[in-house]
């Protein structure tokens, strides 16, 4: 056997050993968002110092802390990635006595659990925003969801369509495929 005929061979057994996407899990965008993987919420009070949010944001690989009072736990803002590189960087500040509560989003928009995964679609795309805290009844955070979880929701529900794309969709087949 040629090395181009192993090749390609190898290629046919990687495409069909991957990881299969798990349809189990994966469901419409009109479904509740507790359907889908969210993520757990980083909770953080109004004091807490911009540096140390900044080392939630990487030990944790997300884009975002949640600030809640200190007496009742309720939701009363967001602060981001994007808060950071807006608000704080190349201004002088010192990051390590700056507070999360002088630039995090006040009151920001929130959804439940029960709400479908097309209001945090509307909302994300309507209020230009990455990221939408999920609070229970109480109002006090249970989660969060990111646009990129959002994205691995869909390409997982629509994996065939996705899976089967060109490669570089906008360059034009030179020769015919196969042997």
């Amino acid at each position: 056997m040629s090395e181009e005929s192993e090749e390609e061979l190898r290629i046919i057994e990687e495409r069909n050993s991957s990881k299969e996407p798990n349809l189990e899990f994966a469901v419409s965008i009109n479904e509740p968002i507790e359907k889908i993987f969210y993520r757990e919420p980083v909770i953080v009070f109004p004091d807490t110092k911009v540096a140390d949010a900044i080392n939630h944001f990487i030990e944790k690989d997300i884009g975002c802390v949640l600030i809640v009072k200190k007496d009742n736990n309720k939701l009363i803002g967001i602060f981001t990635e994007r808060d950071v590189i807006r608000k704080l960087i190349n201004k002088g500040f010192d990051l390590s006595k700056e507070t999360v509560d002088k630039y995090m989003t006040k009151n920001p928009d929130a959804l439940f659990l029960s709400d479908p995964i097309t209001y945090a679609l509307n909302r994300m795309a309507a209020g230009g925003y990455r990221h939408i805290p999920l609070v229970d009844e109480n109002h006090c955070p249970v989660g969060f969801l990111s646009v990129r979880d959002i994205v691995e929701h869909l390409a997982d529900y629509y994996s065939n369509e996705v899976l089967n794309l060109p490669p570089s969709p906008h360059e034009k087949q030179r020769s015919p495929e196969g042997g």
